[in-house]
Parts: C-alpha cells; structure tokens; sequence
C-alpha cells in the first residue's frame, strides 16, 4: 500500500464541508472525519488499491476544491 497523504487544514466548518462534499474523481473512496488528541479535525480518505491519487500520481486539489464549492 502507498505510504501517501494530503494535509487538509483550515477552519472546522471547511473541513467540515470537505468530509462531507469530497468524492474521488478516480475511484470509489470513502472519508472519515477524525479529531486528534488536541481537537484538531482531521479528514481520513480511504482510497481503492491503485488509485492514482494513492499513488500521489495526480493531485487530489481537483476534488478538495469541487467539495468546498470553489470552482477555481
């Protein structure tokens, strides 16, 4: 399994929206909302085996963006 991950920082509301808005363009993952230990929120997504966002091959900015509703 890839060692790779994306830091999703910012308010709890955005985070918040991602948890809930963020699809894969490229597979069928799933996320999880984490708080850690000092009440930081944290977004967990779980992508299929050979997924090119796993991987770190493509950038998973495309889909944080559409699941904040930024279109640029």
């Amino acid at each position: 399994m890839p060692n790779f991950t994306n830091l999703i920082a910012g308010p709890a509301g955005l985070v918040a929206l991602v948890v809930a808005n963020y699809r894969c363009g490229h597979c069928a993952s799933e996320t999880e909302a984490r708080t850690d230990q000092h009440g930081n929120p944290h977004l967990v997504i779980h992508h299929d085996d050979g997924c090119p966002v796993l991987a770190g091959t493509l950038s998973s900015l495309p889909d944080t963006l559409r699941a904040t509703g930024s279109t640029s």
